[in-house]
């Protein structure tokens, strides 16, 4: 049997909407409405599917150079990473998942799904990929996580000897991640074997449930928390020197307003939070200073040797990658020439920027340019021609001349130890 064949016998996600009016509460014009809905989902999975297909048509064309992503990246503005993963996915789906993009394309299946068949066969050859896809696309589910389950029950079920090479592979994808929330809060998480994660969460949960057991009016979630922060960050690890920068306009130190600071790498804190972090004695912080009437950095530390001063100089102007889209932290980053130094370029602010490993490397590939024409801007340009400027950013809003600012400036200090 013709994939077309399975494809036309297999129940339609987004088939034509069949109303009853004669018992049920909807009126004519509010199933029409979601009739639509289901007409905008359709074209939305056959959008996806062309733009697969257009993705990896892109990559042949230019014969899978290293750097595919990232042209695609700045052409469409995703960040390298959300490309290199669409391109990787298109990669797969036209090449090793076939009936799964045709699927996509005709509205059996949405995104998600695709998503999920690329993901969880990733690890199985191309004719064990092919087995479990035939045998999902038979009758696919119609909700998300049972469609999921479904890819994962065939995977084992054809496979079950690589079972073991899959969990060694998912070991190497083990990682710590971090992001910042609103208002304040941020997200850690920890990925990876649950032979040693689940034990983790265990003496968590049973640390947590015995202060509670003894009277704790924190709520269990909180306890959690707090039990794991402790773990990592509390008395017993006051060996481990962590040093972070941080900036806040000095009036909110004195408590002459609320303007926010920032967290070199993350975003911006709450007032408060940073008045609790200059007090904090456990911690080591380092203080920047800037201009108030434009906000930009004057001064990051004078008991550096210059090279290194000027390192840090590069990585707070510009906090971030340089690369179109590229978000890595500049702390984590290389600091290089924009002009090469055997190409006679100079070791300074002008000439510096950071990039990541990956996009300093790819700055070198052929057809891409990178300018420096001031010391805050940075342009690249790709070998499709697009051309992208990333500035160096204010540490704090440009403010209006403050009165009495050399008195403003030393109480600040003093709120503020020197390190």
């Amino acid at each position: 049997m013709s994939w077309d064949a399975v494809l036309d016998a297999a129940p339609r996600v987004f088939g034509e909407p069949e109303f009853d009016f004669s018992d049920g509460p909807f009126t004519p014009d509010e199933a029409s409405t979601v009739a639509e809905l289901e007409i905008v989902e359709r074209d939305k999975a056959a959008l996806c599917a062309d733009e697969v297909r257009l993705l990896a048509q892109y990559d042949q064309l230019r014969g899978g150079v290293e750097n595919v992503s990232e042209e695609i990246g700045q052409a469409l503005k995703w960040s390298p990473g959300h490309a290199s993963h669409q391109v990787t996915m298109a990669e797969a789906l036209v090449s090793r998942l076939p009936a799964t993009l045709a699927a996509l394309g005709r509205g059996v299946i949405d995104w998600a799904k695709a998503r999920a068949m690329y993901e969880v066969t990733r690890p199985l050859s191309d004719e064990h990929a092919a087995q479990v896809e035939a045998a999902v696309l038979a009758d696919p589910p119609d909700y998300y996580t049972p469609f999921q389950r479904k890819v994962r029950y065939w995977v084992n079920k054809v496979d079950p000897d690589g079972a073991e090479q899959r969990r060694q592979q998912r070991r190497k994808d083990r990682c710590v991640t971090f992001k910042q929330d609103d208002d304040g809060e941020a997200f850690l998480g920890i990925r990876g074997p649950v032979e040693q994660l689940y034990p983790a969460y265990v003496r968590i949960d049973q640390h947590a449930r015995r202060l509670k057991q003894h009277g704790d009016t924190r709520s269990l979630n909180n306890l959690r928390f707090d039990v794991a922060v402790e773990h990592f960050c509390g008395e017993n690890q006051s060996h481990i020197k962590t040093i972070v920068w941080v900036t806040v306009p000095h009036t909110t130190l004195l408590g002459v307003d609320d303007k926010p600071g920032e967290l070199f790498g993350v975003d911006t804190l709450p007032a408060q939070v940073v008045r609790q972090l200059a007090a904090d004695q456990k911690s080591t912080w380092r203080r920047i200073l800037y201009d108030p009437p434009t906000g930009m950095i004057t001064d990051v530390g004078r008991k550096r040797y210059p090279p290194a001063a000027m390192a840090e100089n590069v990585r707070l102007r510009f906090r971030r990658c340089t690369h179109p889209g590229c978000d890595r932290p500049a702390t984590r980053c290389h600091i290089d020439h924009t002009l090469r130094h055997t190409d006679h370029g100079r070791t300074c602010l002008c000439n510096l920027n950071p990039r990541c490993e990956r996009h300093n490397l790819c700055k070198e590939k052929p057809g891409w340019q990178v300018e420096q024409p001031e010391p805050d801007v940075v342009i690249t340009r790709s070998p499709l021609g697009h051309k992208t400027t990333v500035r160096a950013q204010p540490i704090a809003d440009p403010a209006r001349r403050p009165s009495s600012r050399s008195t403003r400036r030393s109480a600040a200090r003093s709120a503020w130890p020197e390190f």
